[in-house]
């Protein structure tokens, strides 16, 4: 599928979107759309309803079956020996897959030209050859799924956030896909000793949820300087990967879930590598100018899509063809091996 030249995409490929040219050049105008009102009375006070009613769905009862599907599966594909897919490596990957394929979540990606709600197509391409810590945008609850399930890593999430999931948070701690701190009390070197045992992580280097927030469509100042540190001191590579309108699975501002919803993902053309950096000011601003140029990427890719109203052609072409049926086609996923 080729996707329409436009103004927002000035250095960018309009085949691949890949970006073709030094970072200081190729980042599209991002323009803040007007902030979605927040429903009132009676209408929130029933979206809150149903939404608390998703996630304790999730929360409760699914994780138990996600356990049977996933003991039940690798069992068949133990006895057949066939290859083990993305979302049957642990029972967490289990619960995540039924969670995005139970809200219609597909993802256009805007480095491959693919649009994909299929299960391994969700996750980035050639993320499983990557070894360090992904950086990703904080828009939702909704994050500590999708991120982990497209990074098909590990996430840092605060105490608070694994005790609303209830025993989907348990199972993710059970299977190493959660590394669970406190804020105000767990300390740097404390979560640089949590993660070194993972290949690789994902941090929210904005500090908090920025969805529903004046402004929130545009970058800001990365707050996460101790999971910065933490990557410059224990010199592992960054790869920066934003995704928007994630707030449009579960929105907890605002009262509602969502069960069909199109992602626009985009990341670096390469990691962030501390080794390529003389001091921990110059690493971090190289994150902050990547940071930058790979949202209005994404947010762009968005614009386009939505306010021209191409999506629905946009995905009829890409159809429910796997990104990771491309995986090594695109600079970035080279970048990463």
């Amino acid at each position: 599928a080729r996707f329409p030249p436009s103004s927002l995409h000035r250095g960018v490929d309009s085949t691949a979107l890949v970006c073709t040219r030094p970072s200081t050049m190729c980042a599209p105008a991002v323009h803040a759309p007007p902030i979605e009102p927040k429903p009132s009375g009676l209408w929130f006070v029933l979206g809150m309803l149903f939404l608390v009613l998703d996630q304790a769905f999730w929360g409760l009862p699914m994780p138990f079956v996600a356990l049977f599907i996933w003991a039940t599966s690798r069992a068949i594909l133990a006895l057949t020996g066939y290859e083990v897919p993305l979302w049957l490596v642990t029972p967490w990957d289990t619960l995540c897959c039924m969670y995005l394929r139970g809200h219609g979540v597909r993802i256009l990606d805007a480095d491959t030209g693919a649009s994909t709600g299929a299960a391994d197509g969700l996750a980035i391409p050639g993320i499983t050859s990557f070894r360090g810590v992904l950086l990703m945008n904080h828009r939702s609850w909704g994050d500590f799924v999708v991120d982990p399930y497209q990074g098909h890593c590990a996430v840092v999430a605060r105490f608070a956030a694994v005790a609303v999931t209830c025993f989907a948070g348990v199972l993710g701690r059970l299977c190493s896909r959660v590394i669970m701190i406190e804020r105000g009390k767990t300390s740097r070197a404390q979560l640089l000793d949590m993660c070194r045992s993972h290949d690789r992580y994902l941090i929210f280097p904005e500090g908090t949820r920025r969805a529903g927030t004046p402004g929130s469509d545009l970058p800001v100042a990365l707050a996460g300087v101790g999971g910065l540190k933490n990557i410059w001191e224990s010199r592992r590579d960054a790869l920066v990967v934003i995704t928007a309108n994630k707030e449009r699975i579960v929105n907890e501002r605002h009262g509602r879930a969502s069960y069909n919803t199109t992602l626009y993902r985009a990341r670096a053309a390469a990691p962030v590598r501390p080794s390529e950096h003389a001091t921990f000011e110059e690493f971090h601003a190289a994150l902050e100018a990547t940071w930058r140029e790979t949202w209005a990427r994404a947010y762009a890719l968005r614009d386009e899509c939505e306010r021209g109203g191409r999506v629905a052609p946009y995905l009829a072409a890409g159809g429910r063809n796997s990104a990771a049926s491309r995986l090594g086609k695109t600079p970035a996923s080279k970048e990463m091996m």
